[in-house]
């Protein structure tokens, strides 16, 4: 099995049956291009070898002269991200503090000396065999701890025709920055029906947790500090979190509330002009408000001339794709805007039936999520500092493929 990476081939080679999905997803850690972003770790070849502009080892690119011009120090760090064939360490902050560049280590001037050497390998050992290879033990210190959430979630959404949901679901995210001090372990908790229901249950109750009051996580995906063999057993989500930004996970939700109603009225008169009324309303509180809506309205391919009025927001003939972008810079909850007029076409030697491409929506509305997911709780707990932190939780809620059909 191998990937290609610009001119070179990273192939992995077994002699039994092995899992394809594990190969393939070690050979990409190994040369991942990552976008660069504080607190997010990039693939060990990839800092090595200055890919990006942080480096760690020496100047130069991922290439065939490089490889031959720094082998020795190519196989140190296979040597440690791999052992016997089974993929061991990818962090690169662990990766840093026994790979050195340059000439070997200088002897130990003094017992002192000696001492810290053997204490500082036995940390690193210690570290890279445990369960928190992604944190070194030690090495932060803030003077104000705090955390970050964000609960990112993207809308898919089908309408027919007729108005009816065909499909209608979302794909979600929490991503996390963490600025605390020592091996804090988090503990973490969402209005999940099952984890719920355990907790119920914990406490000696037999009620069934109300339909209503909370959701079904599909599809779910954890960061890899993520505990689970606890989350198996209680569904907490516990971890001990790396230094920054990183994604605590994903998941999928199928129930949710639409936020936006369009009724649309489109009409062919004759072969040379259509006639467009769209009102769009938003269906979420009046708390709320949405940001950079953008309707994206078709038109033929042969359009010659738009007419269009708006209640509110601007709007913008776009030829090369077919279609007007009415853009609402605010719609608050439960406000409408109308969209009306008409498209003017050109006359074409052969006639050929419009095929009515849906009408498209994009938003962003904060603070407000469509699947209903709330943060209960984010515990804390550093056993030798005793601090208190600050959590900030945002929601946002944004238009993925959302189509309205026409």
């Amino acid at each position: 099995m191998f990937i290609k990476y610009d001119d070179l081939v990273v192939v992995a080679l077994t002699r039994k049956n092995a899992n394809a999905n594990l190969i393939f997803a070690f050979l990409y850690e190994l040369v991942d291009v990552r976008a660069e972003k504080k607190g997010v770790d990039f693939a060990p070849i990839d800092i090595l070898f200055q890919k990006k502009k942080k480096s760690t080892y020496f100047n130069g690119s991922f290439n065939e002269q490089a490889l031959r011009s720094n082998f020795v120090l190519v196989y140190e760090l296979l040597d440690e991200v791999m052992d016997h064939g089974y993929p061991q360490i990818v962090s690169v902050d662990l990766l840093k503090q026994y790979i050195h560049q340059g000439s070997a280590k200088e002897v130990p001037s003094s017992r002192n000396n000696a001492v810290d050497e053997i204490r500082d390998a036995r940390d690193v050992t210690s570290t890279i065999t445990g369960a928190n290879n992604w944190r070194p033990e030690g090495k932060f210190m803030y003077q104000t701890n705090e955390v970050y959430l964000d609960v990112i979630e993207d809308v898919h959404v089908i309408v027919n025709q007729q108005g009816k949901e065909l499909s209608a679901y979302c794909n979600g995210k929490i991503a996390m920055k963490s600025s605390l001090s020592g091996m804090p372990v988090c503990r973490f908790g969402l209005n999940d029906k099952v984890a719920m229901q355990k907790r119920k249950e914990a406490r000696g109750s037999k009620k069934k947790v109300d339909n209503g009051s909370g959701i079904d996580l599909q599809d779910v995906t954890f960061h890899k500090s993520v505990r689970l063999t606890r989350y198996d057993q209680d569904k907490t989500i516990m971890f001990t979190p790396p230094d920054g930004e990183f994604e605590l996970m994903t998941y999928r939700i199928n129930k949710i509330t639409l936020p936006f109603m369009v009724q649309k009225e489109i009409h062919e008169r004759g072969r040379n002009r259509v006639e467009y009324n769209i009102t769009i309303k938003s269906k979420f509180e009046t708390a709320y408000q949405a940001n950079d809506v953008r309707v994206i309205v078709p038109v033929p391919s042969h359009t010659s001339s738009v007419n269009i009025k708006t209640t509110t927001g601007k709007w913008e003939y776009k030829p090369t794709k077919a279609s007007v972008v009415w853009q609402i810079s605010r719609l608050a909850g439960g406000a409408s805007a109308t969209f009306r007029g008409e498209v003017k076409l050109a006359h074409l030697i052969q006639d050929k039936a419009w095929q009515r491409p849906p009408i498209e929506l994009k938003f962003s509305i904060p603070m407000w999520p469509a699947s209903g997911i709330k943060v209960r709780f984010l515990n804390v707990h550093e056993q030798k500092l005793q601090y208190k932190s600050i959590k900030w939780v945002r929601y946002v809620t944004n238009g993925g493929d959302y189509q309205i059909r026409i």
